[in-house]
């Protein structure tokens, strides 16, 4: 039996592909369902505690689920070649992304130490997979070698971690945390050098987007189903779905958030920065929304939220639409952005969300479906506001 000669290739530069159009590999769809699914179990956990505590021992571990893709992400935009080894190791992460989704429930108790491990493992498949670069690619070697350093330190910490006692197992996560944060940061020079494919890195983040609003979509749809035909829960479900869809269309039609990015120039890494981490809190208010939602939902007629529900879905709705407009506003320069025709012209989106925010006032004063429909009427306003004529000043700059 004779093997086909494109089984294992070496990585190859794909920052050399800019002028021609590249779109999601198969295997990378598929991998990106594995880190929905630990999103989900996440969010069933926030769903037992539904309150601002609930949602900050959430973050961490929200942060960890989505940059761990964002770090297998970045590798395949840049050197990911559809061979039987680069396969391999997508199965293996996708092995460490399920671990660590089976211990994310119970990750601040006694399945820590298994959740640290599992990260670890996932960081070591990707340093591997960077030095693996490094040794092929010579221009591509003192970025593999920064990542290396950065990544290999993180996953020596969360290894230790998990043979250290609570609370200073927390503390070494944090450390592990942001060395992981200033790794990428710091390479600012390196990343300009070997810039991210201009259309597959933003057609990855937006089919990762899409795919959390319709796993958003499906879990209120859930809960409708759950509860059975009931006129109000029906209502509620559709105020639901209107947000979700009032969402998409801000990312991708008012914020343009999955067009193509360029880097010209290296000034240009921090705009390109300021659309990646903007994503983080986009995530988190979506899947945070999704559950407000769903408990909106199995409210009676004149139920009335808890004050801090209330409160939650307001709030994580306004960080969902402050993250779309950085996302829009990383299109433009530091400068640009005190533009006085950028700042009146957004002016009010801003006022928009401000009300979005306001509106958790009024939690415990209405019933919840009528709190979900202010909600949703606000959300419809600002999708009538991305229908206005850009500036023309601004049309030459996005």
């Amino acid at each position: 039996m004779k093997l086909r000669k494109d089984i294992i290739l070496p990585p190859r530069l794909r920052s050399r592909d800019e002028g021609e159009e590249r779109h999601a590999e198969w295997l990378e769809l598929l991998y990106d369902l594995v880190f929905v699914a630990a999103i989900s179990i996440l969010a069933l956990n926030l769903s037992s505690d539904y309150s601002f505590k609930g949602f900050i021992l959430s973050i961490p571990l929200f942060f960890i689920i989505w940059w761990g893709w964002v770090g297998h992400t970045f590798y395949l935009t840049r050197f990911g070649t559809d061979d039987l080894f680069n396969r391999f190791l997508t199965m293996l992460q996708m092995v460490a992304v399920a671990a660590i989704a089976v211990n994310v429930e119970d990750a601040y108790s006694f399945s820590g130490p298994s959740f640290a491990v599992s990260y670890a493992f996932l960081r070591i498949i990707l340093l591997y997979a960077y030095y693996r670069a490094g040794k092929h690619l010579k221009e591509a070697k003192p970025l593999a070698n920064h990542y290396v350093k950065g990544f290999g330190l993180v996953a020596l910490i969360w290894l230790i971690s998990a043979f250290v006692p609570i609370p200073f197992r927390f503390i070494l996560w944090a450390i592990a945390l942001i060395i992981d944060i200033l790794t990428p940061l710091t390479a600012s020079k390196e990343q300009f050098k070997l810039p991210p494919h201009s259309t597959h890195l933003p057609e990855r983040f937006g089919l990762f987007t899409i795919i959390l609003i319709g796993e958003a979509v499906v879990s209120i749809v859930f809960t409708i189903n759950s509860i059975g035909f009931v006129f109000l829960a029906e209502i509620t479900g559709i105020f639901g779905l209107i947000i979700a869809f009032c969402i998409w269309w801000s990312y991708f039609d008012e914020s343009k958030g999955a067009e193509a990015k360029v880097i010209e120039s290296e000034n240009e890494v921090s705009k390109y920065q300021l659309w990646l981490y903007s994503h983080f809190p986009l995530l988190l208010g979506v899947a945070t929304l999704a559950i407000g939602i769903k408990h909106v939902i199995a409210l009676d007629l004149d139920e009335i939220l808890p004050s801090y529900e209330a409160w939650l879905i307001s709030f994580s709705l306004a960080l969902t639409f402050i993250s779309l407009n950085l996302i829009h506003l990383s299109s433009f320069s530091l400068e640009e952005c005190k533009n006085r025709v950028l700042i009146i012209f957004r002016m009010p989106y801003y006022m928009v969300i401000i009300l979005i925010l306001l509106t958790g006032f009024l939690g415990e004063m209405i019933p919840g479906w009528a709190f979900l429909g202010i909600l949703t009427f606000l959300c419809v306003i600002k999708v009538i506001l991305s229908l206005r004529e850009t500036p023309e000043e601004l049309v030459c700059k996005l």
